[in-house]
């Protein structure tokens, strides 16, 4: 299993570029796991991109279908709170809830986000799918 950011998902939903099939690849054979605020990140930033004119509405809406068949295993947020909680003096909590989850599962958190990388006091592995 492996957890999967809002920037990972979007990618992975949209598949603009090689980045999204580089997502698509690195979750294709495991299953994947988020908070449930991923769906409202998910669609907030949809709406960002198609309000900027940088995705058209029917592939955000076709996007927010893909999101709901996923097969992607949602955890209640409210257990991870004290650990989102310890994380703020380095993280917003819309993102450390994401490596709260990943480190009470146990599993690597997959992003396209950099500012993952060397935040202090992760305890679990960030996946760079970047490159």
């Amino acid at each position: 299993m492996i957890v999967l950011d809002t920037s990972a998902m979007i990618e992975f939903l949209l598949v603009r570029d090689d980045v999204g099939l580089r997502v698509r690849e690195a979750v294709s054979d495991t299953a994947v796991a988020a908070p449930y605020a991923i769906d409202l990140e998910c669609a907030s930033v949809l709406r960002g991109l198609v309000l900027g004119g940088r995705v058209p509405g029917d592939v955000a809406e076709s996007a927010i279908e893909l999101l709901d068949r996923t097969n992607l295993r949602r955890f209640d947020h409210a257990p991870l709170m004290r650990r989102v909680w310890e994380l703020r003096h380095d993280m917003w909590p819309y993102d450390a809830v994401f490596a709260a989850l990943a480190e009470y599962l146990d599993m690597p958190l997959a992003t396209l986000d950099k500012k993952f990388a060397g935040v202090p006091g992760i305890r679990c592995e960030i996946r760079d799918l970047r490159d």
